[in-house]
Parts: C-alpha cells; sequence; structure tokens
C-alpha cells in the first residue's frame, strides 16, 4: 500500500501501488451506508430510465384527450397530463433526456478542463499565466448566454445547451486539476524523476494523473448534480428543449397551472429531480470521506 502525504487540500500519493488508494476507499464506502443508499437510489433511477421502452406500453408523445388529468391508477400508475398523456412515461423519458445532458456534459467539462489544468500546473510559467487569464474571462461569462449562443449556433430544441454547460463547467475543472497538480510537482519523487531524465509524458501518466484522480472523480459527482439541476432550470424556461419530448424541469413547468387540482402533476418530476441530486450528494460526501487520508 503507498504512503500518502497531504499538502493543503491535496493528497499526494506516492509511487507505489496505486491500487492501495481505492482499495481502501472501496472498504470505508462499504461501510457507509449512506453513501450506499444514495448510490443505490441514483442507479436504480438511471436503470428506470435507461429501460423506459421495456417498462411502459405507452408512447410519451401519445395524446388522448379522452384521459386527460386522470389521477393514478392501476392503468396509469402516474396519472395523466393535461393531454392525456401517461405520466410516468413521460417522467422516465423525460429523465433519460436530462440525465444524458447532465452526463454528457459532466464529461466533455471534466476531459477538457483536466487537460487544460495540466498543462497549466505542470508547465507552469506562460502557459500557466495565458490559460489562468482564459479561465478567468471564460469562467465571467453568465452560463445563461452561454446557453443561448450554443443554441444559436447548434440549432434550438435538441438539447444543444449542454455544450454550454460543459464550457461554463470547464473552468471549475481546469482550476482543481491546476491547483493538485502544482501541489505535488515540488515533491522529491516528481524531482527525482526529472533529474533521471523521465519524459514528461511518463511523469505525468505514472506520477500525476494517479494524484489528482480522487479529487476530480468527487468533484465529477457533484458536477453531475448541477448539471442535473441546470438542465431542469432550462427546461422550466422552456429553452433548448421543443415539445413534445419532455424533460424533468419542462414537466414541472407545464404543470404548474394544475398545481391545485392536480398537484401530483408537478410533484411526481420534481421528486424525480430532487431524489437524483440527493443521492448524488449522499454517495458524493461517502466519497469524499473516503478517498480522504485523514479518515
Amino acid at each position: 500500500m503507498e504512503n500518502t502525504t497531504t499538502t493543503g487540500a491535496a493528497t499526494t500519493v506516492r509511487p507505489g501501488r496505486t491500487s492501495g488508494i481505492w482499495v481502501e476507499a472501496i472498504l470505508k464506502i462499504n461501510k457507509n451506508k449512506t453513501a450506499l443508499i444514495g448510490l443505490a437510489i441514483f442507479i436504480v433511477i438511471c436503470l428506470t430510465c435507461v429501460l423506459a421502452p421495456l417498462l411502459t406500453p405507452w408512447r410519451y408523445d401519445a395524446i388522448d384527450v379522452n384521459s386527460a388529468l386522470q389521477k393514478p391508477s392501476a392503468t396509469h400508475i402516474f396519472g395523466t397530463d393535461r393531454l392525456g398523456r401517461d405520466l410516468f412515461t413521460r417522467v422516465l423519458y423525460g429523465g433519460r433526456f436530462t440525465l444524458r445532458i447532465a452526463f454528457v456534459a459532466t464529461a466533455l467539462a471534466a476531459a477538457i478542463g483536466s487537460a487544460v489544468g495540466l498543462c497549466a500546473g505542470y508547465f507552469t510559467g506562460r502557459a500557466d499565466f495565458i490559460i489562468s487569464h482564459c479561465l478567468d474571462m471564460l469562467a465571467s461569462i453568465p452560463i445563461f448566454l452561454l446557453i443561448v449562443a450554443a443554441e444559436v449556433v447548434f440549432g434550438w430544441g435538441n438539447g444543444n445547451f449542454m455544450y454550454a454547460m460543459a464550457l461554463a463547467a470547464m473552468p471549475q475543472y481546469a482550476r482543481l486539476v491546476r491547483a493538485s497538480v502544482m501541489d505535488i510537482m515540488g515533491c522529491e519523487y516528481i524531482e527525482a524523476a526529472r533529474a533521471l531524465g523521465v519524459g514528461h509524458i511518463k511523469i505525468i501518466l505514472k506520477h500525476v494523473l494517479h494524484n489528482i484522480a480522487p479529487q476530480l472523480i468527487i468533484r465529477i459527482t457533484s458536477g453531475v448534480s448541477e448539471a442535473i439541476l441546470i438542465c431542469t432550470i432550462m427546461g422550466y424556461l422552456s429553452i433548448g428543449i421543443n415539445p413534445p419530448m419532455p424533460e424533468w424541469g419542462a414537466l414541472a413547468y407545464f404543470s404548474k397551472g394544475f398545481l391545485r387540482s392536480h398537484p401530483h402533476l408537478m410533484v411526481i418530476p420534481c421528486t424525480a429531480i430532487t431524489l437524483s441530486v440527493i443521492s448524488l450528494h449522499l454517495f458524493g460526501d461517502g466519497l469524499r470521506d473516503a478517498l480522504d487520508p485523514r479518515n
């Protein structure tokens, strides 16, 4: 098992068996029931959305005005909306849309931000100066403006605002990776590797990446939950989603007029949003505790 040292907020893993910290993390998470419950809830939500075609016989866009605004029953588990569409089906397909955007936006932000932050933290000097100022300028642009610009460039209504979400979140990942890399660059084993003539790529692959992985993974879990909230807010504002495509935020928006007479139309999609975000936060908290060597 490798030795670890802590510098500021970053954890430095000395060379050795890189699997040790992950084995310890898995053992700690297995003892954290709250984190496991959160992970289980989120996995169930994702699986039900993915398996939507197998779990419901209805189409999400099938209109039946004679069945409009029905209450939950054996035929329609969550009832029907104002156009007679099955709400259970629309929540599942809406989850597919929302979660896909959240995962893609987070993956793009993490990948691009990590690469940029790695360059800034490893090479420092002029590269760090230029990259840091570019990140500051990008972070100063309101995400709403980026989303509107992305929709104009790529086309409205198909979820293309996920690229703007990725661009807006990218500076957070870049700054995190930059700080983590700069914390470990002064370590003795990095200096020794440089003195022995080890190339930049080998140093990054062998000594740097597994050191920044724990902090990056923790940030990704919270990043997904943030992306879910942003996506639902955009859906509530009717930006980036063309009806009849369901989306959790859009489902809540179009049901607000029936809040008094049929509150379940808004409560159910809002519950799906809440459970997804809270479950991710619970798992993220457990993951952070598990990967912290001070615990």
